[in-house]
């Protein structure tokens, strides 16, 4: 085998080897209670290598931008109501306050605080 040869491997067919040879993959991310390991498929591997926000939300099933939402919004889960000045409600929601996926935190934001939940206003 060339100099040439060894070289012309590209990044996926290498992660690919490394695969099938048994090797694992997995990252870190920031969570609401320190760092989050999770389990790299090779294709997230390859994303992870150009975009790591890309990854993550490829594992957790939601977009790139809900998942650096779900870290802008300090994992909280914001109410959905408006107030009676016509601004979103501040409050976390139910069970809201540091939500540990962006997948749980994008199925919670928008639900309702308890004070909206009861049915007051």
């Amino acid at each position: 085998m060339t100099q040439q040869t060894k070289a012309s491997f590209k990044v996926s067919e290498v992660i690919q080897r490394l695969a099938d040879s048994g090797i694992g993959f997995t990252a870190c991310h920031d969570g609401p209670a320190g760092m989050i390991t999770v389990t790299l498929t090779p294709g997230q591997l390859e994303m992870y290598w150009n975009d790591p926000p890309t990854a993550f939300a490829s594992v957790y099933g939601v977009s790139r931008d809900d998942y650096i939402a779900w870290h802008a919004a300090g994992y909280m889960a914001q109410c959905g109501n408006l107030t009676a000045r016509g601004r979103r409600c501040r409050n976390a929601v139910v069970d809201g306050h540091l939500v540990g996926s962006p997948d749980r935190w994008l199925a919670m934001n928008g639900g309702y605080c308890k004070i909206h939940g009861e049915g007051f206003s």
